[in-house]
């Protein structure tokens, strides 16, 4: 009877033990959700512990991505204070002064009847021009200019076969209106240097007319007998003469930025004038030429 009953009761232990065994809840719950006094629900997600080798591998992706970052900020805004390779000169309106030394000679044109050339070039002369010229800003780096300059032209020719050894220098000075169309490059590389292109024309208003002459082993007899080197006091030329003049004009040059508003410009230019200055008239000397000029061109741009 003992044994029996000790049979059935491991037999009922068992069954429970097994029964207990296939739920979950009753192998992974702590005591308080056995006990009835909450749910699995509430319980934190579980969250995956960070090694220090980890977290300073985290610490170092972080501080090169803000440097990243920061060094790309800084390369360009380096870029764009240098140039970058672009102009900044984006304003509108540009005052240009500039002075231009020159140097001019005639081109010789006149011819007698038989085709035969009166006269031959034999000098130039120097002048200096100042300009002022506003520049506008029309679509990215081209321009229209417009301007006012005081444009000194001029120089020396002698007649073939002359009654005389000598040379006559010619100066003719006008007020000139400058119409320009400019195109200017991107910045060099890693400077603050572009290029410029510029072709237009001058319409100039006849202010001063004169010329010089030179004789060379000239004999005179009044008011005293010598013989030597001659030069006679400017004469003007008020009579024969054309008021106004019209030349094509090409430069080129560099263009350096000092700052937004700066700029430091060199370059040459070259000046050709369509109208001759005198009239043809068969009381004239030497009625026929054309002026020319080249300079080199020094100014500063606002």
């Amino acid at each position: 009877m003992n044994r029996a009953l000790t049979l059935i009761l491991a037999l009922l232990f068992g069954t429970c033990l097994l029964a207990q065994s296939s739920n979950s809840k009753f192998i992974d719950s702590p005591a308080w959700v056995l006990a009835g006094e909450g749910n699995l629900d509430d319980m934190p997600s579980p969250v995956a512990a960070v090694s220090p080798s980890q977290s300073q591998n985290r610490h170092e992706k972080t501080a090169a991505s803000v440097n990243k970052a920061a060094n790309g900020a800084s390369s360009k805004t380096s870029a764009s204070s240098r140039g970058g390779g672009r102009s900044t000169n984006e304003g509108f309106l540009h005052v240009g002064i500039y002075v231009t030394p020159t140097l001019n000679w005639l081109s010789s044109v006149d011819k007698n009847d038989a085709g035969d050339r009166r006269y031959e070039r034999t000098g130039s002369n120097f002048s200096a021009t100042p300009t002022v010229m506003l520049d506008m800003r029309l679509f990215r780096r081209f321009y229209l200019g417009v301007g006012v300059a005081y444009n000194t032209w001029g120089g020396k020719i002698s007649a073939i076969n002359g009654e005389y050894d000598f040379k006559r220098s010619f100066s003719f000075s006008y007020l000139e209106i400058p119409v320009r169309v400019k195109i200017q490059t991107r910045n060099f590389s890693e400077s603050r240097a572009s290029m410029f292109f510029s072709a237009g024309a001058n319409l100039g208003f006849g202010v001063r007319y004169a010329y010089t002459d030179k004789y060379t082993d000239l004999s005179i007899s009044d008011p005293i007998s010598a013989t030597g080197d001659f030069i006679t006091a400017p004469r003007k030329i008020k009579e024969n003469r054309k008021l106004a003049n019209l030349s094509a004009v090409g430069q080129i040059g560099v263009n350096y930025q000092f700052g937004r508003h700066l700029n430091l410009l060199v370059g040459i230019e070259y000046h050709y004038g369509f109208i001759r200055p005198l009239k043809e008239n068969a009381d004239n000397e030497w009625p026929d030429f054309n002026n020319q000029q080249i300079g080199l061109v020094v100014g500063i741009m606002f």
